[in-house]
């Protein structure tokens, strides 16, 4: 697993872009504010490919999850939303469309 960092793009917009980063969990639990935890996961075609989990130190409802537009920590597309929030943390479950192609 991976942590990447999110950065956002401009000031106004909701747009984040994620950054690789040598963090722990728990380093990444404990210090970042928002990030992506990325996970390998059997695909519905049999082959296997990355999810990423946002989670966010402060507790965030379900629409301030909703309102994020994460661009792929390894192709820049932006990420789809393919599974809900776990709890006030633990947001999202996402997947890159383009990397999923590939």
């Amino acid at each position: 697993m991976s942590n990447y960092k999110l950065h956002k793009l401009n000031k106004k917009g909701r747009w984040f872009h994620a950054n690789d980063t040598s963090f722990t969990d728990e380093y990444a639990d404990e210090r970042l504010d928002l990030f992506l935890r990325s996970s390998v996961v059997k695909k519905e075609n049999g082959k296997y490919g990355n999810v990423y989990r946002l989670h966010a130190k402060e507790p965030h409802t379900v629409e301030m999850a909703l309102d994020y537009d994460i661009g792929c920590p390894k192709c820049g597309a932006q990420l789809r939303l393919i599974g809900r929030c776990l709890n006030s943390h633990e947001l999202g479950l996402y997947t890159c469309p383009v990397c999923d192609k590939r």
